[in-house]
């Protein structure tokens, strides 16, 4: 499986930053320590992917504020966005608390 091909969940994201932070005190269990370096490069790849879709986004959005033609609004968000996230997905993760719904 190639790095950018890992899903982390949000107890797999807990872990490593437990792992990687300053609180030697509140480590994980030791068995969380396979695969470490993978994990923690994925979660890299995804942070440096969702930085890049951002800085899309707010180009889009700056685009669109100067836009009077609202198809044109349309299409810009859709292409950023891309394809809907899977729903079921993201509500699993809001009712178990590990996500926070957009403000």
């Amino acid at each position: 499986m190639q790095d950018a091909e890992v899903l982390l969940s949000a107890q797999r994201l807990r872990e490593l930053m437990l792992w990687h932070g300053k609180d030697e005190g509140h480590l994980p269990p030791a068995a969380t320590l396979v695969n470490l370096s993978r994990d923690t490069i994925a979660a890299l790849a995804e942070l440096q992917h969702a930085r890049t879709q951002l800085a899309e986004l707010r180009a889009a959005l700056g685009q669109m504020f100067w836009s009077c033609d609202s198809s044109q609004i349309r299409v810009a968000v859709l292409n950023v966005l891309g394809a809907p996230p899977d729903v079921n997905c993201e509500c699993r993760a809001l009712s178990s608390g590990h996500a926070r719904p957009l403000e």
